[in-house]
This record gives structure tokens, C-alpha cells and sequence, in this order.
């Protein structure tokens, strides 16, 4: 049974059981206001009317059904669904980029940038295709393996495959600091709690010369990563 409908009943159930609980207790105080026991021996008598909480009862129940049968999916609710929609400017960004690459199949810079605006729409599987037509003329080249293995790891849901260890591989034998390769290893390692080895290799990353990147948030992480060794140390000490 769906949580969103369970919420939704005991709200309903919760809200109902106030109403027929106030008007008990108003009903209540109403016979023993009456001063004069004449009046009260008459206010026994009477029978306890329940029409109105019955009826604000069931118009509290016909009302949240019919709202539901215009717009409620329980069902869906609480079920992950990959929003298949691109943006709009990415999208853009895709079709004249892939224009470009149809005028000129064999420009590197082209088919480059058309794989990037491909993984930052969520099209990891075509993003890998570019990138396969950019190797062939190229040859292998350490960045370009790097931007597939982590393309493929992504359109597997963040599964780290052997296909996708042996591109990775491929790209740290031509390059041991290669960026993309080295952050890919080093998040799935995180990801997987694998707290040591993501070090080692953000580490790696800080000690690379050749390439331009912005070390704060690696250090960052290093930091945090760290901290979460300790506390992990702790708690299994204790």
C-alpha cells in the first residue's frame, strides 16, 4: 500500500474523529449548563443527534475523492522516475552541435563538444557513439577515453563494469593523472563507501602538474572523506 495513501487516510481519520469529538463534548456541556433539574431530566431524554458530524464527515471524504479522481496517482507517488524531458537550451545546444558535426563528420572539435552537450543532457548513450566517431579519427587519446568511461558509467546507473574498467584502463595507461578518469574511480569508490581509496586518487589528482582544474573542492572532499573515516573508527570502537 502505497505511504502517500496510509498519510493521507490518518490525516483524514484524525480530522473526522475532532469533529465527532467536539460535538460530543459540546453536546455534552449543553446538558449540564440546563440550571434547573427539570430541564435537565428533559435534556436526558433526548437523543444524541449525529447528522451534522455525519455529514461534514462524509462531505470530508467525498471531497479528497474527488480530487484524487482528477489528479491523484497514488500508485506513482512514491516510484523514481527518470524525467526523460531535456532542457530546453541544452536541447538547443544539441541540435546545432549535431548540425555542425553533420557539415563537418571529421571535425575533432565538433564532435567533441557535441558529446559534452550529449552527457549534459542526460544522453550518455549517444554521448559514448560521438565519442567512439571521435576516436576512430583520432586514435586513442587519454581525455577522450576518460569523457567515455565516465559517459558509460553514468548510462549504466552508476555501475562500474568491466567494459568501463578497461576504457578506464585504456585512458591511465596513456596518462596516470588523466582528470576525468582518476575523479570517475575516485567517486564510485566514494559512493561505495570506499572512503581510502577515493583519497588516493583525488589525492593523485592534486599531485598532477599538467592539468588545469580547480583543487578547492578536491580538497574539500579530502577534508570530509577523512572526517568520515574518523567517525566510522569511532563508532566501530565503540
Amino acid at each position: 500500500m502505497s505511504s502517500l495513501a496510509v498519510g493521507i487516510g490518518f490525516c483524514l481519520v484524525s480530522v473526522i474523529a475532532c469533529v465527532w469529538g467536539h460535538h460530543l463534548q459540546a453536546h455534552h456541556l449543553k446538558r449540564t449548563a440546563l440550571a434547573s433539574q427539570e430541564a435537565a431530566s428533559t435534556a436526558k431524554g433526548r437523543a444524541f443527534n449525529g447528522a451534522v458530524p455525519a455529514a461534514i464527515s462524509l462531505v470530508m471524504l467525498i471531497i479528497p475523492l474527488m480530487v484524487y479522481s482528477q489528479i491523484g496517482r497514488f500508485s506513482e507517488w512514491d516510484k523514481g522516475v527518470i524525467d526523460e524531458n531535456i532542457d530546453y537550451l541544452i536541447a538547443a545546444d544539441i541540435n546545432k552541435n549535431a548540425r555542425k558535426v553533420n557539415e563537418q563528420p571529421n571535425n575533432e572539435i565538433a564532435l567533441l563538444t557535441l558529446a559534452q552537450s550529449y552527457a549534459e543532457g542526460g544522453l550518455y548513450a549517444q554521448s559514448i557513439a560521438t565519442l567512439n566517431d571521435l576516436l576512430s579519427i583520432t586514435g586513442d587519446d587519454a581525455n577522450t577515453l576518460g569523457m567515455k568511461a565516465t559517459a558509460m558509467y553514468y548510462r549504466d546507473n552508476r555501475e562500474m563494469s568491466i567494459e568501463t574498467k578497461l576504457v578506464l584502463a585504456r585512458a591511465l595507461a596513456l596518462d596516470e593523472f588523466e582528470f576525468q578518469s582518476q575523479l570517475l574511480i575516485a567517486t564510485d569508490a566514494y559512493l561505495n563507501q570506499e572512503y581510502e581509496t577515493a583519497i588516493t586518487h583525488w589525492q593523485l589528482l592534486l599531485r598532477s602538474q599538467s592539468q588545469r582544474f580547480n583543487r578547492a573542492p578536491i580538497n574539500n572532499a579530502i577534508l570530509k572523506t577523512e572526517q568520515k573515516i574518523a567517525n566510522r573508527s569511532v563508532t566501530a570502537s565503540e
